[in-house]
């Protein structure tokens, strides 16, 4: 009986042994990413329902324009890292015949207060069942990942230029120029031309809008195409400097091409908003100004403040 048991033992023993000098299988599966894969990626068809709002249909498509650069990967709850897009992202550990959990999160670099790439905050995770077989290429353009925007997310400013503008010459412009909506590249944009003859600079200032203090993450974004260098600034009701003007960053010309910029307002309006209360007014500023002698175009659109709270 003895020998029977060791003899078991042996075999168990010996089948264990030749598993294990078995080479893994590398053999990585590719999932292939593309900006295109992120144009229109979030479903805005019931967003006044589910956020109480009243948004036009022009406001609505705003909503769903970005242009999202990276993107962050997981696999089976692995984290693949941050790829600039296009991409193709290796994968090793799946099992060509289950099913694996696939999350990409749109992401984007972060401008104003840091030089980060961060994942676009305001939208649900969409978590996909996929096959991911070895020695093939996954086309994330074949099935999409369709994305809605947290129930928590909550605009407090937006504009689109609809017939109108917001803005207003600052105080400190040494001209009356305004950011002046029409009609370009077929939608409604705000719009300045800087000359010698209509003036080479402009500076002006939103309307205000008020953003929550503390456990909130507040951004700021806006979709340009432009000739000249565009400044930022917030100004902020703070307690002891009443619409103090706080510089956050800028945006570079891109005359060809239109863009969005993020700005992330969260650390600026902690550290100066009016320690009285638990929420703070805010403006937007804009500022530009071209060489004597030339003549620039400054358009802007789809300007939005963003907030959700963090904890």
């Amino acid at each position: 009986m003895k020998r029977y048991i060791y003899l078991i033992l042996s075999t168990i023993a010996i089948v264990l042994l030749v598993n294990s000098c078995k080479e893994p299988d590398l053999t990585p599966v590719y999932i292939h990413v593309v900006p295109e894969d992120f144009d229109n990626c979030i479903d805005v068809s019931h967003f006044n329902e589910t956020h109480d709002q009243n948004f036009d249909q022009e406001q609505l498509l705003a909503l769903t324009r970005h242009k999202f650069t990276h993107v962050n990967v997981y696999v089976n709850n692995k984290n693949l890292g941050c790829w600039e897009l296009p991409c193709n992202v290796p994968v090793l550990d799946v099992n060509s015949n289950d099913t694996s959990t696939l999350v990409l999160i749109p992401a984007f670099p972060l401008s104003g207060m840091t030089n980060t790439i961060t994942g676009y905050p305001f939208i649900n995770i969409c978590r996909q069942k996929v096959i991911l077989k070895k020695g093939t290429t996954y086309e994330v353009s074949e099935n999409k990942p369709v994305y809605q925007y947290s129930e928590y997310a909550k605009f407090p400013y937006f504009e689109t230029f609809s017939n109108s503008t917001s803005f207003t010459p600052s105080a400190s412009s040494f001209n009356a120029q305004n950011l002046t909506p029409t009609l370009y590249d077929g939608k409604n944009v705000g719009e300045v031309i800087l000359s010698d003859e209509n003036g080479l600079s402009f500076d002006v200032t939103s309307k205000g809008f008020v953003a929550p203090v503390g456990s909130y993450r507040t951004m700021l974004e806006i979709r340009y195409k432009s000739e000249v260098n565009v400044n930022v600034a917030v100004k902020m009701s703070t307690a002891y400097n009443p619409y103090n003007a706080y510089p956050i960053a800028g945006f570079y010309p891109s005359p060809d091409e239109w863009k969005t910029i993020h700005f992330d307002l969260t650390n600026t309006i902690n550290s100066y908003h009016n320690g009285a209360g638990n929420v703070t007014e805010l403006k937007v500023i804009l500022s530009g100004a071209a060489d004597e002698g030339t003549v620039r175009r400054v358009d802007i659109d789809d300007i939005k403040v963003i907030f959700i709270r963090t904890a």
